[in-house]
């Protein structure tokens, strides 16, 4: 068990420098495993592997997050480092758009620290409206007061009224953070995401993968929202071009996802149902999922 671990750990600094792991594989399937069946060990080396690719996909996100106090950042950061940590595990399952999983971190969060007004804010964008919608709205005015402007202006988005020409509005905001900090990369998200016409915000979400590329950062999400963006203008081939970019990167719970509904528009349902059923994998208890892979099953039935 000592030389499986030792190879696991091995296997892990391998992929972490970006080289070809599975000659590393095998050599330690071979060398620690000899008394079960083949198949059954690649099978549990490649279930701890995948675990070792999340795992550092989420290690490498809150590394690279702006967390610190100089510029002017967002102040996501807590004083406590616990609450620090589960916010931005909680911010890597946002941007995956991984939303239960997201709000387990948030709620996480602000239980180690009742004043971070970034959780209360994340909690209210995924809250339907009501009661407590408005309960973590009134938290996240209440705890930004004191913090910089840039995040005080990100509370301030929850006073720009709904309705037509909200994107618009948005922008305003989102551009006088950009410009406040144009190195925070979910404020460059958020500048392009509401970003007047389509083709302006796939242009500035480029931008923004070849500057997370360039820093070695994770951009994962970045592909996603850059495959539906080419998908809603009927670019199909460059769309699924990009959902198997965001597979090979983030071989998890939303990418699996993002692939089922790719195949699902395509009427493509039994492939479709293959990768609803992969993404459960990952995360068995999504709501959306789980009610896809119903419907799919339903319809194959047909």
């Amino acid at each position: 068990m000592q030389d499986l671990l030792k190879g696991l750990t091995d296997l892990r600094l391998v992929m972490e420098r970006k080289e070809q792991g599975s000659s590393v594989l095998e050599e330690y399937v071979k060398k620690c495993l000899p008394q079960m069946d083949l198949i059954y060990q690649y099978h549990q080396v490649f279930r701890v592997m995948k675990n070792i690719i999340i795992n550092s996909l989420v290690i490498l996100f809150i590394t690279s997050c702006e967390t610190s106090e100089e510029g002017n950042y967002i102040q996501w950061g807590s004083d406590n480092e616990t609450a620090t940590e589960l916010i931005m595990r909680g911010m890597f399952h946002y941007y995956n758009v991984e939303w239960d999983m997201a709000l387990s971190y948030f709620k996480a969060a602000v239980d180690y620290d009742s004043t971070s007004f970034g959780s209360y804010v994340m909690l209210a964008w995924m809250t339907p409206e009501g009661d407590l919608q408005d309960e973590y709205i009134a938290k996240a005015k209440k705890y930004v007061q004191g913090k910089n402007e840039t995040s005080n202006l990100f509370v301030s988005l929850f006073d720009i009224p709904g309705g037509e020409g909200v994107r618009e509005r948005r922008h305003v905001v989102w551009s006088k953070m950009h410009e406040l900090e144009p190195r925070g990369n979910f404020i460059h998200y958020y500048y392009a995401w509401t970003k007047p016409t389509v083709d302006e915000r796939i242009a500035e979400f480029e931008k923004l993968m070849e500057k997370l590329k360039s820093a070695d950062r994770s951009y994962a999400h970045v592909v996603n929202t850059l495959a539906y963006g080419h998908y809603g203008k009927g670019e199909k081939a460059k769309a699924k071009e990009y959902f198997d970019e965001y597979l090979r990167l983030y071989p998890g719970n939303n990418s699996n996802d993002s692939m089922g509904e790719y195949y699902y528009n395509e009427k493509d349902y039994e492939t479709s149902l293959k990768y609803y059923k992969k993404s459960l994998e990952h995360f068995r208890f999504s709501v959306s999922g789980n009610d896809k892979v119903r419907e799919l099953e339903k319809l194959l039935k047909k």
